[in-house]
């Protein structure tokens, strides 16, 4: 009897580790020390511009989350010297209740807005034509919205 239920004890302690967030490793105190450190490995010397930083409630859960633009970084003297052929890289960190942020997502985009629609905020993202299955020149304009970590596409166009 006691040998099952010591068995019962330790599968019951596996199954509630098993349903622990695998992020809860990943929580960083202060999202932005998090950002300058990792653009900190990429730039010797790195000037942030004025929207480096957005701090917003994205995912309509009323704390305020952080949305970085490394594009918004003068890296080594060159102005978005982060960036790339199909944008530059965003990073989204969600504020958790408990404290602190973790990342939900990195994309590289030219731009973004918040719009409210039906009382909640949503993401308007401007991507890479090919986000959008095409080849154009335009951009791909992807409507988001953000469910506690979540991101579900709304629209593409």
């Amino acid at each position: 009897m006691a040998i099952r239920m010591s068995f019962l004890a330790l599968l019951s302690a596996a199954i509630v580790s098993m349903a622990m967030p695998a992020r809860a490793s990943n929580i960083v105190p202060d999202a932005l020390s998090a950002v300058q450190a990792e653009v900190a490995k990429r730039c010797k010397t790195a000037v942030y511009g004025e929207d480096f930083a957005d701090y917003v409630d994205f995912n309509n859960d009323r704390l305020v989350d952080a949305i970085f633009n490394l594009g918004a970084v003068n890296c080594d003297g060159v102005p978005g010297g982060l960036c790339g052929n199909v944008g530059c890289p965003h990073h989204f960190y969600i504020r958790v209740a408990e404290g602190g942020f973790f990342l939900a997502a990195v994309a590289d985009l030219y731009g973004y807005d918040m719009k409210k629609r039906f009382g909640n905020m949503v993401l308007e993202l401007k991507a890479n034509a090919a986000s959008c299955g095409r080849d154009d020149s335009e951009y791909c304009v992807m409507t988001i919205r953000v469910r506690n970590a979540r991101f579900e596409t709304i629209s593409k166009k």
